[in-house]
């Protein structure tokens, strides 16, 4: 019987498929709460939340934390959830797997929070990013709210309504360029052109948000005409922002006048935003640094206490330090080291990726499949203890190993150790369906699936987060694609585009599980790699004659490819 009659399988994968993007999520609560699935340890975590924000209001104190999880760990879907219970979403606070930890948090509901979600891929700066992203989401909410005045040119407008009130208004729309000021601003008619500045026009753009094309023409005429000595806020955006930490003040008591209690960012994406800019060392310090900003301000005290959760995947240094030189390696860690000891952090452990796999994706049909399933479980359980303990690891028992069937704890660890290299859209749940779906019409109840599979998953796409890892993909695919593949075909009589035969694909995955060891060095399930642990790996992928010869079978073919110049592969023991 084939695995996808007893569990859903589906024949393609739509692309964004686990990718949830923060600042949507929160839009769509009964979809992002329906596939968010809540373990023992993501309970623990929610529970850390809400308490550091609780702390927060009561002590009218800024607070900040990493939200620390590697790619498939479901940051932006956690911070997607949290933002939900701030809110008082019925649909996540009736999450049965959180009951618990929202009975110690009875205080939500008596605080009014303002929840800002902001994606920071594509921004230019943290102040273009908070601000701007503030003043969107704001608009949404309260669009009868003037803008905060987070722009330098805030006061110019201001100014320009005592001179206009101190000049007259006659005289000072001349000067700005207005009805009055030349016949040429006359149409045939005798009514004023489209560009001259009227009182009517000069009042809409007042009340125009910050970047909207009247407000600009507005401040370039405003320049041009009565300021010039403030050419500098005519000037791009990032020019005319106020420093991060005067704006967080100006936002908090924006906030406050809108009858909020606090304040919560949601900063998804932000050290892989710093990352992405890794060539530009000045841009990472300096923006790294403001992050401290959040917390700490040099300014008069808040209006609103403020609580910023920064999505992290690895800490800033481990990302870009190999693309530093020592100085700009020791600045970047002075600042970050700031950082990190005012910021909390809450991490998402890589041990949630079974039972949300399980539920996710391995979860049977009914009652009758799920019967099915485990009598495949335990069939697939009768192998030689050797087999079972490369199959387990260490780290695993028999309750991870049914949960993650018919992947192997052996798998799904050397998987979690590559979704620190991997790029959002190869997040580690995404490549287990991807198997899956690979192998829908092939995959039988009670085997299996071999480790090597796994390369062919981890290769579709672009997949490097840093210089390193890229170049070691880059190699492994090289080998692969140059050398061991044109072996293998040569080596059973296949011609360059014939499809390979079952051998020839069984012993490709030895080959790629050999690949997958080089790239993650130090995972248990490939680390010190004998023959014997290489066919366990991939049990079902051995034909032998006589059982218990596997690892015979595998040196055999080992030894041939060495005999055809693959001198990559070599002993390093008996």
């Amino acid at each position: 019987m084939k695995l996808h009659e007893v569990i859903d399988i589906p024949r393609e994968i739509h692309r964004g498929r686990f990718v949830l993007k923060l600042t949507e999520g929160v839009e769509r609560p009964a979809e992002t709460v329906g596939e968010y699935v809540v373990t023992d340890q993501l309970a623990s975590a929610f529970g850390r939340a809400l308490s550091l924000i609780h702390e927060s209001v009561a002590s009218g104190k800024s607070r900040a934390a990493y939200l620390h999880g590697s790619f498939g760990s479901g940051k932006s879907h956690f911070m997607a959830v949290l933002h939900l219970l701030l809110r008082g979403e019925a649909t996540a606070l009736s999450i049965p797997r959180l009951r618990p930890v929202l009975a110690e948090h009875r205080w939500l509901g008596s605080t009014k929070f303002l929840l800002v979600p902001f994606h920071m891929v594509g921004a230019k700066s943290l102040e273009q990013a908070i601000f701007q992203g503030y003043i969107d989401h704001v608009g949404r909410l309260h669009p009868e709210a003037p803008p905060p005045a987070v722009y330098r040119s805030e006061a110019l407008f201001e100014n320009a309504v005592k001179l206009r009130d101190s000049l007259g208004e006659a005289a000072f729309l001349r000067t700005l360029g207005g009805a009055a000021a030349d016949e040429d601003d006359l149409d045939w008619g005798g009514l004023p052109s489209e560009d001259a500045w009227t009182a009517a026009r000069f009042e809409a753009a007042l009340v125009k948000p910050p970047l909207h094309p009247e407000r600009k023409a507005l401040l370039q005429a405003l320049v041009r005409s009565h300021f010039p000595a403030f050419a500098s806020y005519a000037m791009g955006e990032e020019a005319a922002l106020l420093d991060i930490d005067r704006g967080l003040a100006v936002l908090s008591d924006h906030a406050q006048a809108l009858g909020y209690d606090a304040l919560v960012f949601f900063l998804d994406e932000v050290i892989l935003w710093l990352a992405g800019h890794a060539s530009n060392p000045d841009f990472v310090s300096r923006e790294g640094q403001k992050l401290a900003k959040l917390v700490e301000s040099q300014v008069a005290a808040r209006s609103l206490p403020l609580v910023a959760f920064l999505a992290r995947q690895k800490p800033l240094k481990e990302l870009v330090g190999e693309d530093l030189d020592g100085i700009e390696r020791s600045r970047l860690d002075a600042s970050m080291a700031w950082n990190d000891g005012r910021f909390a952090e809450i991490t998402l452990e890589d041990r949630n990726l079974p039972v949300i796999a399980h539920e996710r994706l391995l979860k049977p049909r009914n009652e009758a499949a799920a019967a099915l399933l485990a009598e495949s479980f335990e069939r697939a359980l009768r192998v030689r203890r050797d087999v079972l303990d490369a199959l387990t690891t260490d780290e695993g028992d028999r309750e991870l190993f049914r949960l993650v069937y018919p992947f192997s704890p052996a798998l799904v660890q050397t998987l979690v150790a590559l979704s620190a290299a991997l790029q959002r859209e190869r997040s580690a749940l995404r490549m287990l369906l991807q198997l899956l779906v690979d192998q829908r019409e092939t995959l039988t109840l009670g085997r299996v699936v071999p480790i090597g599979d796994l390369w062919d998953a981890l290769t579709q796409g672009t997949e490097a987060v840093s210089a390193e890892m890229a170049a070691r993909f880059q190699a492994a695919r090289r080998l692969w694609q140059d050398k061991l593949l044109p072996v293998l075909r040569e080596q059973h009589g296949l011609s360059g585009d014939a499809p390979l035969s079952e051998v020839a694909q069984n012993e490709g995955r030895w080959m790629k599980t050999l690949l997958l060891a080089a790239l993650v060095p130090e995972v248990e399930a490939l680390r010190n790699l004998t023959v014997q642990r290489l066919a366990a790996l991939n049990h079902g992928t051995v034909l032998t004659p006589i059982p218990g010869q596997e690892a015979a079978t595998v040196e055999a073919a080992i030894n041939r490819w060495v005999a055809r110049g693959v001198t990559e592969v070599r002993r390093t023991g008996p």
